[in-house]
């Protein structure tokens, strides 16, 4: 890509059409090759290195059989997507890798399309290649989960939007609309841009001018109309995922707390941003001028990029202090979208040969340092930190083990696994028999695709860690399933660590009904 990037991107401007064209594609071309460089890198290397599904997809797969409008956690969106994809693909895990690839590469695709709207060609594609330097795009997005299915969804919308207010076409508000709502689908944080950008809309006078015409009313009613579902879905549940936004968000009573999660938060985006921040140095017009930093109001385009790109992570951190409620720091990842682009904007590079160059070799250092440092910690990080990655677990082969020990003690298929969220999970995902999933710390307010008197009659099996909870059957499982049998423990070997599984099983009603007639019989 730098010998492309220094044949094509020159300085000259004064071109006939013909050669313009061809400058342009070559431009592309060099887009779409740093794109395809990175989903081939970021499927390949989880595909080599990964052995087991991860939590979120095992959780995310156990949700998507029972086709619900929502779960406890999430909107339903990527449930049923990985439920798709695994199905389609016989349960192999290269399909998810790719899937997540292609939600970062349409990320890039929206920044670069956006890029090329408000600035010139060769500002856009770095604008758009900036973001190889982030920290969200690289080597956390081998595991396939919402957060990654809401970026794309991001991307688009800020590109689309863009274009609908600019050129007040119908179709442009609607698909607006449509992406909006998948965003929401796939996650609620889509919000972190749909409220910035709404407000943007009702404060910029260009913007404003179109609330006099169709579009943004389209875009309001598309978007509403189709997520209106999942909003009753919400209500009938009795808003149970905003719940547990609010268990994972705890309120904090204390200011020297609130702040020290606060900062904390803060640090880790810039810490997260740190690449891109170092390559887009390099960028930097250290000449005199006075107008270097192009921030200003009265530009459209400038105002809508400051927005998009810097609005979200301003509202995440004013929703956390007016709430006094904490941030993780991996719900800032689908937040920062448009920033490679917000930053060619402010600082409009001088894009010369040389520094172009040394953009194309930086690009290469932040493509292969984090895949480097993924491939090391694959290797050799659980032997450094004496425990497995979730990655290597024997997922199979429990699953295998426990489904043989069900159907060698009970005549009944097995239909139910409770427990452990990765036990339950591994087993629900990878037996041939797929059982639906109980979590067991959420019991049926949590698993409303689960019949209890149908359960009862086909039984279930009951899973979890032994090493820490301890041998005994969890009070919560015990409570719930008091005729519950204790069987022996599943021990597998990992890699460094040893695993302890517990095992009850929950017999069928009728088998129980059919041990106690035959009980009876014998004692007369």
């Amino acid at each position: 890509m730098v010998m492309v990037l220094n044949r094509s991107l020159h300085n000259n401007l004064a071109l006939p059409v013909p050669a313009i064209r061809k400058y342009k594609l070559t431009l592309m071309f060099s887009f779409a090759m740093a794109v395809l460089i990175h989903v081939v890198c970021w499927t390949v290397l989880p595909l080599l290195l990964l052995r087991n599904v991860a939590l979120d997809m095992v959780e995310g797969m156990a949700w998507g059989r029972e086709w619900q409008l929502g779960y406890e956690k999430d909107p339903p969106l990527f449930p049923w997507l990985i439920e798709l994809l695994t199905t389609w693909s016989n349960k192999e895990l290269w399909i998810s890798y790719l899937a997540g690839q292609l939600c970062i590469a349409t990320v890039f695709y929206g920044a670069w399309r956006l890029g090329r709207r408000v600035t010139t060609d060769r500002q856009a594609l770095v604008g758009a290649l900036l973001l190889e330097g982030v920290y969200y795009y690289n080597f956390p997005t081998h595991e396939f989960n919402d957060i990654v299915l809401q970026m794309p969804f991001a991307a688009l919308f800020g590109w689309l939007l863009h274009k609908a207010i600019t050129e007040n076409r119908l179709a442009d508000w609607i698909w607006s609309g449509v992406v909006a709502s998948l965003g929401l689908w796939s996650r609620y944080s889509m919000g972190a841009y749909i409220l910035p950008l709404a407000l943007f809309v009702l404060a910029h006078p260009v913007a404003r001018r179109r609330l006099a015409s169709p579009g943004p009313w389209a875009l309001l009613l598309t978007s509403t109309l189709l997520f209106l579902p999942h909003l009753y879905w919400i209500v009938e549940s009795g808003f149970v995922s905003i719940e547990y936004v609010g268990r994972r968000a705890p309120k904090i009573t204390t200011i020297p707390d609130f702040l020290s999660g606060l900062f904390s938060y803060i640090g880790a985006q810039l810490l997260a941003l740190l690449p891109m921040l170092l390559i887009a140095i390099m960028l930097w017009r250290w000449r005199s001028a006075r107008a270097w930093l192009q921030l200003k109001w009265q530009n459209f385009d400038q105002a809508y990029v400051t927005v998009l790109a810097l609005g979200p992570i301003v509202f995440s951190l004013l929703l956390s202090i007016v709430t006094a409620r904490s941030l993780r720091a991996m719900w800032g990842a689908p937040l920062w979208c448009f920033i490679g682009v917000f930053i060619v904007m402010i600082v409009r590079p001088v894009l010369s040969t040389e520094r172009l160059r040394y953009f194309g070799y930086s690009w290469f250092i932040a493509l292969l340092l984090p895949a480097t440092i993924f491939i090391l910690d694959q290797l050799y990080g659980a032997k450094i930190t004496g425990n497995d990655k979730r990655t290597h677990f024997p997922g199979t082969e429990l699953a295998r083990i426990v489904t043989d020990r069900w159907h060698a003690t009970i005549n009944s298929p097995l239909k139910y696994v409770a427990g452990d969220t990765w036990y339950a999970g591994n087993v629900s995902f990878y037996s041939s028999a797929r059982p639906s999933t109980m979590f067991s710390h959420g019991s049926y307010r949590f698993s409303p695709w689960i019949d209890p008197q149908r359960m009862k009659s086909f039984g279930a099996m009951l899973i979890w860690d032994a090493g820490r909870e301890g041998d005994a059957i969890p009070p919560e499982l015990a409570a719930e399933f008091p005729n519950a049998i204790s069987q022996p423990q599943v021990t597998l070997d990992g890699h460094v660590s040893i695993h302890r599984i517990g095992l009850a099983f929950v017999p069928p009603e009728m088998l129980e009904n059919l041990a106690s007639v035959e009980s009876d019989r014998t004692g007369r």
